[in-house]
């Protein structure tokens, strides 16, 4: 019956003890906010930088020769790329390479079979030789009968000479004829042999034309059979090439990508890729650089080509130099920058298709440029600004800055050479706070020597 009270009493008592509990941490935190108010807001340990000072660090403002630039982002693009496709049918009898390796321009990647190409070439060159036979037959045939045309022409000639006796001996026995001196009987005889002597002219005369049209069937035949002669040698070329198609070289220096086929796969002409080819060197890097741009470059295209500088984006980064050799003819209206490439030398194939890259263009030199740390430079509200140690205390001045190169920064205005800006430290600092110098940051001012162009781009 005493089970109830005890419960009652036990529950009362952690009560207590959890308000006591509330009442120590509300103490103790009242306690920690009264000594933050005290202190200033945004100041460690409720230091007042305009009575002590702050730790910093100083570079001088130096003026010295910076080269001016434009930096962009670029793709790497080869220079050629082709996809091999056979040029003749057949079945793949052997593949000389592995998929994605290095191969040399003229060597040999793909043997397709050609023996049906083979024995249609030797059955070209049989009709060839059938044909060239045909040709000398044709032309034995027009000697023989060019002979008989000469034949003919002399056998007219004497003919002819016959012809004109017989007509003078007409003549002299009708004269006989007429004073009686021969009788008609021999007068007949000579008007006989002078009809027979002109049939034999007109006979002649009728075998000369024959045998001038047969020299003319005869050349006509050889013309003919000339002509079968080259058809016949262009199909026998047209076979040399067909087997040549047997053999795959490679046309140029590249590296292969995946092999679409195998030994034992037929393949059609035109309709069956065989592997990419990729020349990787050289290698293009195509970019796109502002408008506003596009008058510097081409001042710097006019005296010069002009140096492009890429790193890639691994680990560690690998850097190559190149010339821009490619300026295209119109700006892209929708993006308002105009396409460019720059050519590199790619031997140890640092550079890879596709892979994007950082790029530098070197366009000219700018003598006595206001140089500071990229430190010293911090961003507000109404822009940038940096910390000018004045007397001991930091002036708060506004600048505009013109570029980044490296770790080094070029200001239009706001600042002049020898001043001294603060470089570490900035965010503990106000208008007016006292400065302790911790150390000095001085950037080297060779005035004589132009800045190094950076090894890659950075943010500006």
């Amino acid at each position: 019956m005493s089970q109830p009270p005890l419960k009652k009493k036990s529950s009362n008592t952690r009560r207590i003890g959890f308000l006591a509990g509330l009442v120590i941490l509300l103490a103790v935190f009242f306690f920690w906010n009264r000594s933050m108010q005290d202190a200033k807001p945004g100041q460690a340990g409720a230091v007042d930088p305009k009575t002590v000072p702050v730790p910093v660090e100083l570079a001088t403002v130096i003026s010295r020769t910076m080269p001016v630039q434009i930096r962009t982002i670029g793709n790497v693009e080869t220079v050629s790329t082709v996809t091999l496709k056979p040029q003749i049918e057949g079945r793949i009898n052997g593949i000389y390479f592995e998929e994605g390796a290095f191969v040399q321009q003229g060597q040999l990647l793909f043997a397709i079979d050609t023996q049906s190409i083979e024995a249609s070439l030797a059955q070209a060159q049989a009709i060839v030789s059938k044909d060239q036979s045909l040709v000398a037959q044709a032309r034995a045939n027009l000697v023989k009968n060019q002979t008989a045309v000469r034949q003919a022409q002399a056998n007219l000639d004497k003919d002819l000479a016959q012809l004109e006796y017989a007509r003078t001996q007409e003549k002299r026995f009708a004269s006989l004829l007429k004073d009686e001196f021969i009788s008609v009987d021999q007068y007949d005889q000579a008007v006989t042999a002078r009809k027979v002597a002109e049939a034999t002219v007109d006979s002649d005369r009728a075998a000369i034309q024959n045998a001038k049209a047969i020299v003319a069937a005869d050349a006509s035949t050889i013309a003919s059979a000339q002509a079968n002669v080259r058809a016949d040698q262009a199909l026998v070329e047209s076979a040399r090439i067909q087997l040549r198609y047997g053999k795959i070289h490679a046309p140029f220096s590249g590296r292969t990508g995946r092999l679409q086929i195998h030994v034992g796969d037929t393949v059609k002409i035109g309709d069956t890729p065989l592997i990419r080819l990729d020349r990787l060197n050289p290698i293009d890097v195509g970019f796109s650089i502002p408008e506003q741009s596009l008058k510097s470059v081409r001042t710097a295209g006019r005296t010069r080509q002009f140096p492009a500088l890429v790193e890639t984006r691994e680990t560690p980064p690998s850097q190559l130099s190149g010339v821009v050799d490619f300026l295209d003819s119109t700006v892209d209206t929708n993006t308002g920058t105009i396409r460019m490439k720059a050519r590199f030398e790619n031997a140890e194939r640092k550079l890879w298709p596709g892979q994007f890259v950082d790029v530098v263009l070197n366009l000219a030199q700018q003598p006595n440029a206001v140089v500071i740390p990229t430190q010293a430079l911090q961003s507000g509200q109404q822009g940038d600004y940096v910390y000018v140690a004045v007397n001991g205390k930091a002036e708060m001045r506004p600048v505009v800055m013109d570029r980044t190169v490296k770790n080094l920064t070029v200001i239009r205005s706001g600042l002049a050479a020898g001043e001294q800006v603060v470089t570490d430290g900035q965010f503990q600092l106000s208008n007016g706070s006292l400065l302790k110098v911790k150390s000095g940051l001085n950037v080297k001012s060779e005035s004589s020597k132009p800045a190094a162009a950076p090894s890659a781009p950075e943010g500006n």
